[in-house]
């Protein structure tokens, strides 16, 4: 069977097996461990307690390619089928984000494993809710010992060295519960939290450079128990991305100038630090060599999990099939043909990156 043949029957079978956060784990797991015991890999598993990740390596050291098996929910207003394949696009929740990554890795590994190049591989299963999978296996020995660690995110293939930070945190007002028809005996926490966002327009107003500056958004809403009773209690989730320039303590403050220091609770939900690769390092030229002149190195506003695979002093790279505009979209979906050449760029990096290591 072709690359392209086995790129579609290995993604299909991935985006038919249910992995958001509510989905039993279990099923894609035996999957990818079955394949890779198959390939003549032995899975080994960290975070076992929680949500698990997989790594397996063939050989020493050689390239680690990551990927995350989890998706978002799937949504409701989706014009085809889950694995329906339309002019050569396959779709389905987790299609591009990024079943078709992993389904390239599996792929990949076949080829890899038979040519006896040096390689490992890590597939996690919670990268949308927290990463806990991959903050654990990144101490495990192939990531310390790996010549790059490749995340096989959808890029359009280009090479991502820049990420951009992320902070989540809560803003929460407090008031007193009251019969509707006489709002003079209560204090309502939404109308509260209302005038207190009202102060943050100016930092949620979209930059001209969402690359370079900072990003934050008011992503949900929660307050109230009822229609007729004054609501006691309002929550805000915000949503910040941030570039090096800036850090958690120093958007902190931006939001405590403008709503002040007291009348709310603020909770910290979720951070990651900015990471950045130093694209003049080999491994970075050589991918780019492999996938070809028209890669570009680029910066993104989201997070992936190459910020907790950084720090062992070896390239964290992210470069991937598909479009990320279709990512968390309904209709998700991705081009087959481009999983089936990112197997070929996957094998090709690995074996150079194994070459480069023996004449080091």
């Amino acid at each position: 069977m072709s690359n392209l043949g086995k790129a579609a029957k290995t993604l299909g079978e991935l985006v038919m097996l249910k992995s958001t956060a509510e989905d039993d784990i279990k099923p894609i797991v035996d999957y990818v461990s079955d394949r890779l015991k198959r390939t003549g890999l032995e899975p080994r598993y960290h975070n076992k307690a929680g949500r698990p990740a997989i790594i397996a390596q063939s050989g020493k050291a050689g390239v680690l390619l990551s990927g995350h098996l989890d998706t978002v929910p799937h949504g409701v207003n989706w014009d085809y089928k889950d694995g329906e394949t339309v002019d050569g696009k396959m779709y389905g929740r987790g299609a591009c984000d990024m079943k078709g990554g992993c389904a390239a890795i599996l792929v990949a590994a076949e080829d890899l494993v038979a040519a006896e190049v040096p390689f490992s591989v890590c597939f996690t299963t919670d990268e949308e809710t927290g990463m806990k999978g991959a903050e654990a296996a990144a101490k495990d020995k192939a990531m310390r010992t790996a010549s790059a660690i490749l995340v096989a995110e959808p890029t359009g293939f280009d090479i991502v060295v820049r990420e951009k930070g992320l902070l989540q945190f809560s803003l929460k007002t407090g008031g007193v519960s009251a019969h509707a028809s006489m709002p003079e005996l209560g204090e309502n926490a939404i109308t509260k939290m209302t005038k207190m966002l009202c102060k943050l327009e100016d930092l949620t107003k979209v930059p001209h450079d969402s690359l370079a500056s900072l990003t934050m958004c008011i992503d949900m809403i929660r307050g109230g128990t009822q229609i007729n009773v004054i609501p006691d209690e309002c929550v805000a989730d915000v949503d910040a991305r941030y570039p090096a320039s800036m850090t958690p303590e120093s958007i902190l403050e931006l939001v405590r100038k403008r709503i002040g220091r007291s009348g709310y609770e603020l909770k910290i939900l979720h951070q990651l630090d900015p990471v950045e690769t130093d694209p003049e390092l080999p491994a970075v030229r050589i991918l780019k060599e492999v996938v070809g002149s028209k890669a570009r190195l680029i910066t993104v506003p989201y997070a992936t999990e190459m910020v907790m695979f950084k720090g062992h002093g070896n390239a964290a790279i992210v470069c991937g099939p598909g479009d990320p505009k279709v990512c968390h979209c309904d209709d998700e979906h991705i081009d087959v043909s481009e999983v089936a050449r990112a197997v070929d760029i996957y094998v090709k990096y690995c074996t150079k990156m194994a070459a480069r290591g023996k004449k080091g």
